[in-house]
């Protein structure tokens, strides 16, 4: 069995595909997807696909991206697939799975790749060229934008009423055809260990223009996948179903008892748990406090206060721990900033009023 970790940032209509196609074969499963959006749609779209969903802040991924590695090498990742995923991908991830990462991009590569082309921008771009057709490329990714390795591509033809809007909607259900055909030759590359002539023939394998007239083709299960690029005779009496991931219906924000004690030494880090798994402590939100010195003392940096000290709930009860943690300190900074300048104000009034 080999293991797929999904990155997403958006409504997930790719990942969901991925997802169904391939997690009720015996060959390959998504074991995770992490989003770096707290409220993207790619987490409702996996709670009834019992799939583990992580979120991860930009911040992590921007600073820390070795946690993300550590990540997905405790959850046995062989492939990372970028599906819809709107942010920069360190060269440290990309190193730490060489020839193991790749992405779709809604062109045919390289033309009309790179910075800044992505979504309606590359279909605005081609119709605006005048081109005669376009299509869909998966690719390895490197560090450069969209210059990796090309895995599959296939064409999709442009006519001559056609928009942005419904070019795009054609280069949608090609990426639904396509994205799982590829990720299957990507793991038979993995299974051949990169050695020549295996698994050449899965990565050759184009599929056919998408016809507006016609929906797209119902791609094949993995197994009949596998049986094609080995050559052997398939039997889906004899295919057995994995049991669903537990705990994939939520996002994780605590850490299962039953797992070790490298995931919980993970966990606290990008997630801010606290100590065995458990929510911290709510760290103190001063609202009484900044009442009082709004009232009593200096009344700007008294509301600031206050507008601090109401994030500080708000903040803890969706995740942000250290969000949380910040608003307080705040909060408390604004609270003696409005006690200073109370004090002075009252130690000047109180003398020029006896004149």
């Amino acid at each position: 069995m080999k293991n797929i970790a999904i990155l997403a940032s958006g409504s997930g209509t790719n990942a969901e595909n991925i997802a169904r196609f391939f997690n009720n074969g015996n060959r390959i499963r998504v074991a995770m997807v992490i989003t770096n959006r707290k409220n993207a749609g790619v987490i409702e779209r996996m709670k009834p696909l019992g799939v583990d969903v992580e979120y991860v802040p930009n911040r992590v991924w921007d600073e820390a991206p070795e946690r993300i590695v550590e990540m997905l090498q405790f959850r046995g990742i062989d492939l990372v697939v970028l599906a819809g995923f709107m942010h920069y991908v360190s060269p440290v991830i990309i190193n730490a799975f060489p020839n193991r990462v790749i992405n779709i991009h809604p062109s045919l590569l390289p033309a009309y790749g790179g910075k800044g082309m992505w979504g309606h921008h590359v279909h605005e771009a081609v119709m605006a060229a005048g081109e005669k057709k376009s299509g869909v490329t998966v690719h390895y990714v490197d560090e450069e934008f969209d210059s990796g390795e090309i895995l599959m591509q296939q064409e999709v033809e442009i006519y001559p009423d056609d928009t942005a809007e419904t070019l795009e909607a054609r280069i949608h259900k090609a990426e639904y055809e396509l994205y799982p055909r590829a990720i299957a030759a990507a793991v038979h590359r993995l299974d051949a260990n990169d050695e020549p002539g295996v698994g050449e023939a899965a990565v050759a394998v184009e599929a056919a223009p998408v016809s507006p007239s016609e929906p797209p083709a119902v791609p094949k299960s993995v197994e009949e996948e596998w049986a094609d690029v080995l050559k052997v005779k398939y039997d889906p009496a004899s295919a057995t179903v994995p049991p669903p991931v537990p705990g994939g219906s939520q996002i994780r924000q605590t850490v299962a008892p039953q797992e070790p004690q490298r995931r919980q030494q993970f966990q606290q880090p990008v997630a801010a748990a606290g100590a065995e798994g458990e929510r911290p402590a709510m760290p103190p939100t001063f609202l009484l406090w900044s009442v009082l010195c709004t009232i009593c003392c200096c009344f700007p940096p008294g509301i600031a206060a206050i507008i601090f000290s109401m994030m500080v709930s708000s903040r803890y009860h969706n995740g942000d721990y250290e969000g949380a943690a910040r608003a307080s300190r705040m909060a408390e900074i604004w609270i003696i900033v409005s006690f200073v300048l109370g004090v002075l104000s009252a130690s000047l009034y109180i003398p020029l009023s006896l004149f």
